[in-house]
């Protein structure tokens, strides 16, 4: 069974503004974020990565939030197609130290590579050269 302990948190984004208090949880593996949905412990939950959204997007004033950072493993990585599989706490630092020395870097990337890649697909995040690549 699944740790569903929380610690209680002030949370912001990066601009620092608004802060939140929050039910932060921590999971370990997939399974977990199963268990804690299905607890009833919280109304309501919000997915949060690095925290370096510049507003309110991963905020849950008194309610839990599900930090991701936990869940950053490589699951596969097809070096034909340059194609990584990954948890979505999984930062764009750890991918650029991983893969670069190989050869391998991000197609688009954002301002700064502490964002996870699930936030960075939730905030829809593009880079210089998003008009290109995506």
């Amino acid at each position: 069974m699944a740790n569903l302990a929380f610690e209680r948190q002030k949370l912001s984004g990066w601009g620092r503004y608004p802060a939140e208090l929050c039910n932060v949880f921590e999971p370990e593996n997939p399974s977990h974020i199963s268990c804690l949905l299905k607890s009833g412990n919280e109304p309501s939950y919000i997915s949060r990565g690095l925290g370096r959204s510049y507003g309110d997007a991963a905020l849950n004033h008194e309610g839990g939030v599900i930090r991701s950072t936990h869940l950053h493993r490589f699951l596969s990585f097809d070096r034909e197609k340059a194609l990584l599989e990954c948890e979505a706490g999984a930062s764009f630092q750890e991918i650029i130290q991983r893969f670069l020395p190989e050869g391998y870097f991000l197609p688009v990337t954002p301002g700064t590579k502490f964002v996870s890649v699930g936030g960075a697909i939730a905030a829809d995040v593009h880079g210089k050269n998003h008009h290109r690549d995506g």
